[in-house]
């Protein structure tokens, strides 16, 4: 477990490195609405499958 979490730490220290070296503010845009997409995507992911785990239905968005 520590490897993939060491992993991990390894992947966002290396993507942040790219954001904040990047002066193209289109581009920072277009990572921020990717990233907010994601969020919101997991967001829902989470409750569906934990309202799932629990068996009881997702409340609505």
């Amino acid at each position: 477990m520590l490897d993939c979490e060491l992993s991990r730490q390894f992947v966002v220290e290396t993507q942040a490195r790219a954001i904040d070296a990047c002066n193209d503010v289109d581009e920072l845009r277009r990572i921020a609405k990717t990233l907010l997409t994601a969020w919101h995507l997991q967001t829902d992911m989470t409750r569906h499958f934990g309202a799932q785990a629990l068996g009881i239905s997702p409340p609505s968005t």
